[in-house]
């Protein structure tokens, strides 16, 4: 009985290395992609576990004991052929989430509660629509220096206890003071279309745009070192308490939309001309350093409209023959166009504002109102946020 756990503890060890190895190889050598990476190290572990286990088949089968060993390289070549052309010709799709996905369910799996709160969802919306506020949980891509994650305000409201670790490669939902991390959720239907709101609270926001805070400290140290005054005054991008919004639009047809608040606005991308716009839902909001001020991750490009190669008429002489610019967003993912820490929609823990008393609720900032204050609650397509 000891030598057949040895065995198998053995075997499960091997696996992992195996795997993890085989991992690294192709996200730090090859330079995959998440994707990539999740099937190198599946593939890793296969290379360990699947000689036994085919061993084990062909003496139930009372094969030869070669076919075994045939088998085994067939598989472990089919694997690698798999990573190879996934590598190589694989589309571009979003990894990161995937990876956080099994992580999140090979958590569980070990230590149970994997849907812990979303009972709470069904008996504030229901099956159907609390499985589409779970399916349409935002993941956050943080940007560099931004050390805080969305918290519970019940439990959380100073910025220590909302701090992680500020690692580009790290998927985190809990902090440092292990707080998970937390989204407050509202749905409502308007038009025939239904909105999923997402609101997320930081303990406070300290906007860092240019590096205004700095330059706001600057410019009051001679002040103070000449004794003209004793402190510098508050930095005005600065205030207790910040609830930042993400909503998805799902459509009658089936489209999904979405856009993120920043600084009383909503918008998709970062750019002005995307104020108020809706952006094609990529699953992804990034939150800005300081401020956390949201927008979708996108690259945008101007390219030449696609024309005809025989013209169906010769233009007038000095007729203008310009064509407008058309604007392409291609949207940018975790693990392939961004280095930065993360923390995926599959760990969050949701709570519907539905079913909380929101009167207990007391503001650190008489100028910033919590979600079920502000006019976007009741009216998804408010211009303000």
């Amino acid at each position: 009985m000891v030598r057949r756990v040895h065995r198998v503890a053995t075997g499960a060890w091997a696996a992992l290395a195996c795997g993890a190895g085989l991992g690294f190889v192709a996200r730090d050598l090859v330079g995959a992609g998440e994707p990539a990476v999740a099937l190198a190290w599946i593939g890793g572990a296969l290379v360990v576990l699947a000689p036994g286990a085919l061993s084990c088949l062909a003496r139930r089968t009372r094969n030869e004991d070669g076919q075994a060993t045939i088998e085994w390289t067939g598989l472990v070549l089919v694997v690698a052929l798999a990573l190879a052309a996934l590598v190589a010709f694989g589309p571009r799709i979003d990894g990161w989430s995937f990876g956080g996905f099994l992580a999140h369910h090979f958590t569980c799996a070990v230590k149970g509660g994997c849907r812990d709160g979303d009972r709470a969802l069904v008996r504030a919306y229901g099956e159907r629509d609390a499985a589409r506020v779970r399916e349409y949980a935002p993941s956050l891509v943080y940007e560099p220096g931004e050390r805080q994650v969305p918290v519970d305000w019940r439990h959380c409201r100073r910025p220590r206890c909302a701090n992680a670790a500020d690692e580009p490669d790290l998927d985190v939902h809990r902090t440092d003071a292990d707080e998970r991390a937390t989204v407050f959720t509202h749905v409502l239907r308007k038009n025939g279309r239904t909105y999923i709101q997402y609101w997320l609270y930081y303990p406070d926001s300290n906007t860092a745009w240019a590096a205004s805070d700095k330059l706001w400290e600057a410019f009051w140290l001679v002040p103070r070192l000449q004794g003209v005054v004793r402190e510098a005054p508050p930095y005005p991008g600065f205030h207790r308490d910040d609830w930042e919004g993400y909503v998805v639009r799902l459509d009658p047809d089936g489209r999904a939309w979405a856009r993120a608040s920043s600084h009383g606005h909503w918008q998709s991308c970062k750019d002005p001309d995307c104020e108020g716009d809706w952006a094609s839902n990529t699953g992804w909001t990034r939150v800005s350093r300081g401020s956390h001020a949201g927008h979708i991750p996108l690259r945008r490009r101007l390219r030449a409209p696609t024309r005809p190669s025989t013209p169906r008429y010769l233009p007038l002489p000095g007729a203008e023959q310009r064509q407008p610019l058309r604007r392409e967003d291609t949207p940018l993912y975790p693990g392939q166009d961004l280095d930065e820490r993360t923390t995926t929609g599959e760990g969050l823990r949701l709570i519907p504002l539905e079913t909380l008393d929101t009167r207990r609720y007391r503001r650190n900032a008489d100028k910033v109102k919590p979600p079920w204050q502000k006019d976007a609650y009741g009216d998804p397509e408010s211009e303000g946020s």
